[in-house]
């Protein structure tokens, strides 16, 4: 595998005999997840964030089963090659990620910005009507455009989001609109991951804002509830949006992916394949001496 980031392309970091199969967000490509991958790759693991057929920016939507078809495939080619294989996904990635680990076991799963549900503050009123989108004349044409805060609460971030969809229409937080298709096949992923979601028993980190404008933190706390593992983590985050992987606690967001991933690895196989810290955050360090 090349060490090379190409923004429309996979990403593809060879480090190691223990991979991570990361999943991006729905209408956007691998340019959400390269801070992450990068990182992860630092520590130690090698990482594969594929650019989704039929799911990613710029490419015709596909139906939701295939996407879950497509995912299963990234996950068998990379089983024959590696030791491990751990996943992360990122808003609907998360979703996706979610419906990967009701069909396969996987070594341990990051979920950020889980997607079960479009209920965030910033979400508009009448999004309520693509539930009747089977007799709705406009249904099809509709497009959800992205505006601001572009689920980014730093505004330095903010701003050069903005300016990259003006100037390529994708960004660091995906591309500026969403077809109807890309929503409604969205919302029957959410259905399919919902409904089988106790079946999950592979071990499972939830990171999610407390402030998300896209989806309400109520879902993910479903989600940890519900799910089967024994073995699962939920941080809530204080001073983000939707897009953790960029905002202001996007280093706390890489920092407890990376350690749940080598903790969950070294259960998996048994032994100290990575030296794991307890606590890797600064700020959740400072949280917990807060509470002490």
């Amino acid at each position: 595998m090349s060490q090379s980031i190409k923004p429309l392309q996979d990403i593809e970091l060879e480090g190691g005999e223990h991979c991570v199969l990361m999943l991006h967000g729905l209408g956007a490509n691998p340019l959400e997840l390269s801070r992450l991958a990068k990182d992860v790759h630092g520590a130690g693991f090698s990482v594969f964030v594929p650019n989704i057929p039929n799911y990613a920016f710029g490419t015709a939507c596909g139906d939701w089963a295939d996407w879950v078809q497509q995912a299963q495939r990234y996950l068998w080619d990379l089983r024959a090659k590696y030791t491990t294989v751990s996943v992360v996904g990122l808003s609907m990635g998360a979703t996706l990620s979610m419906a990967l680990a009701e069909r396969e076991p996987v070594t341990g799963m990051v979920l950020l910005s889980t997607a079960l549900a479009y209920d965030g503050w910033a979400i508009p009123w009448y999004s309520f009507l693509l539930n009747f989108s089977s007799w709705l004349p406009f249904a099809s044409r509709y497009r959800y455009a992205e505006a601001e805060p572009f689920g980014v609460k730093n505004p330095e971030m903010r701003a050069m989001i903005k300016r990259a969809l003006e100037k390529d229409h994708i960004s660091e937080s995906g591309g500026d609109y969403l077809p109807f298709k890309h929503v409604s096949q969205g919302r029957l992923l959410i259905q399919e991951a919902r409904h089988n979601a106790h079946l999950i028993e592979s071990p499972t980190l939830f990171i999610h804002a407390a402030d998300d404008e896209t989806v309400h933190l109520r879902n993910a706390e479903w989600a940890y509830k519900t799910i089967g593992s024994a073995n699962k983590e939920f941080i809530c985050l204080g001073d983000s949006y939707h897009m953790i992987t960029v905002d202001n606690e996007r280093e706390t967001v890489n920092q407890e992916t990376v350690r749940f991933l080598k903790k969950t690895v070294n259960d998996a196989v048994g032994m100290p394949a990575f030296d794991v810290a307890p606590i890797q955050s600064p700020e959740l360090r400072r949280l917990l001496r807060k509470r002490a």
